[in-house]
């Protein structure tokens, strides 16, 4: 729909609309902040990949996945909040985010994809709130000395005997 728009800087999708199609705002450089209504329940692969000037996302609460390469190479942005109800980031969703600090992933998470965080050369905070730790696949590369998993009181151990342990430097527990 806006695929290659290079002067949109700004959009605040409007309440109603259920789906943003795969690709559909991909390559628009401009792109500094988007706002996703909670009637969206839906985001394709690669919507708003190479967005590099993008900042500022505000995701649906009905969201329930994030698809493949949704945010790759989103190198302006510097923290995502995934709403709780999402289940999955998908394969590469947040890959070459270069300026990514900080995630924070809710308790609801079960699954991280293939690289999906891969290249993120910042990323030195994540909180996750689940309980169980969500499966990973090689998902956070490179590892970023002093880097800090936060996770729920109670299930240090949990991570600790999980893949998340050679993603981290330090796993904290959180109230």
């Amino acid at each position: 729909a806006f695929y290659l728009c290079e002067s949109l800087e700004n959009i605040n999708i409007p309440e109603g609309v259920t789906t943003i199609g795969e690709r559909a705002f991909n390559l628009c450089e401009s792109l500094t902040s988007i706002t996703i209504p909670n009637s969206v329940t839906t985001i394709g692969d690669i919507a708003f990949g190479h967005c590099s000037s993008l900042k500022i996302v505000s995701l649906s609460e009905k969201i329930t996945a994030i698809g493949d390469h949704t945010f790759a190479s989103c190198s302006s942005l510097e923290s995502i909040i995934l709403p709780n109800g999402v289940k999955s980031i998908g394969r590469e969703a947040f890959t070459y985010c270069t300026s990514l600090k900080t995630i924070i992933m809710p308790e609801t998470v079960t699954s991280v994809g293939y690289d999906a965080f891969d290249y993120c050369d910042s990323l030195i905070i994540c909180y996750c709130y689940a309980t169980t730790p969500p499966s990973t696949s090689s998902s956070f590369f490179p590892i970023i000395e002093g880097s800090t998993l936060y996770v729920p009181a109670g299930y240090k151990t949990e991570y600790e005997n999980s893949d998340w342990k050679k993603y981290f430097t330090n796993i904290l527990e959180i109230n």
